[in-house]
């Protein structure tokens, strides 16, 4: 097993109930990967309790945070939702996204 306080290898990152991949965490920020966001996808409005900010490695999907009009981000996009802010998405080509969430531990 390859952790330590501050680090985890890929091959060792804890996997959520969704298939997203915890890979670091301190009780103030996290970093997830979401790697099989498939085409069809979609999370309905829903608020979070953290604060969390996003980068799209690949893939499409249209997001809309808030009261906004709906926004296609694709790869080299990156989009933030406030803690408590209504948010969804749809997955329009099949997506890879890294997630920071801060507080760490809210997740």
């Amino acid at each position: 097993m390859s952790h330590t306080e501050h680090t985890v290898l890929g091959a060792d990152a804890i996997t959520g109930e969704r298939g997203e991949q915890l890979l670091a965490r301190t009780p103030k920020v996290a970093l997830r990967l979401w790697a099989g966001e498939q085409a069809g996808e979609e999370n309905p409005g829903h608020a979070n309790s953290y604060d969390y900010v996003a980068y799209v490695l690949s893939g499409v999907m249209r997001v809309r945070i808030g009261d906004a009009e709906p926004v296609e981000v694709r790869a080299g996009d990156s989009y933030a939702v406030p803690a408590g802010t209504s948010y969804s998405f749809e997955v329009t080509a099949t997506a890879k996204v890294v997630e920071a969430v801060a507080p760490g531990d809210a997740i």
